[in-house]
């Protein structure tokens, strides 16, 4: 059963614990009532595709740059040189054994499998919609009555579950916080603005019956 913690306050209220649980000031919704993403709503969202963007790049080169400085470090070579001899020997793989031994080629490789596998992984994890979404800069605005729903995840240990909140609006969902959560009136009808691409929600308010 959700709990209903909105009973006795106003809209001006609920208005005050959304934009404090989903993190948007009185300048951010009034660029969103004009269809527009504030600066610091760009600010807030660009972490979504620059985290995941940062990781790849690291887990792709970080293997190649560690192997060229030890192998720089063992021949005495300057680090151009000692990458071109890394490559040249990877792409031999017979000399490349020969120069390493069978037990340092496995780790070389290895941590370089490891480490092209988990850039293909934080790759996945990039949005391109959202990305092309915070260049745009534009938000659309989507009324409805919002539903607030809780689910439990059963941990395989038997320990507490993990609890995942959301506001279900028609046809969309968006996962929130337990604050964000509590602050809404359950059931009430809002406004809610979304970038139109991505569908994150950046923002929403009670609405006002004229």
């Amino acid at each position: 059963m959700i709990e209903d913690a909105t009973s006795f306050r106003g809209k001006d209220q609920v208005l005050f614990d959304l934009a404090k649980a989903l993190q948007f000031s009185p300048e951010s919704l009034d660029a969103n009532r004009q269809g527009r993403l504030s600066g610091d709503q760009f600010r807030q969202f660009i972490g979504r595709c620059l985290q995941p963007a940062v990781l790849t790049v690291i887990c792709a080169i970080a293997p190649f740059l560690v192997w060229t400085s030890i192998t720089g470090m063992a021949q005495q070579l300057s680090y151009p040189a000692a990458f071109s001899l890394l490559i040249s020997q990877l792409m031999n793989f017979s000399d490349f054994v020969e120069a390493h031994g069978k037990f340092g080629a496995a780790s070389v490789v290895a941590s370089l499998v490891v480490g092209l596998g988990l850039a293909v992984f934080f790759a996945t994890r990039i949005s391109p919609a959202l990305y092309f979404d915070l260049l745009d800069g534009k938000v659309k605005a989507i009324e409805g009555r919002v539903v607030a729903r809780e689910e439990q995840l059963m941990r395989p240990n038997g320990r507490d579950p993990i609890e995942k909140y959301f506001f279900a609006l028609k046809t969309y969902t968006f996962p929130v916080s337990f604050a964000a959560f509590r602050a809404i009136e359950n059931g009430s009808v809002y406004l809610v603005y979304l970038m139109p691409r991505s569908d994150v929600m950046v923002s929403m308010e009670p609405k006002i019956s004229k």
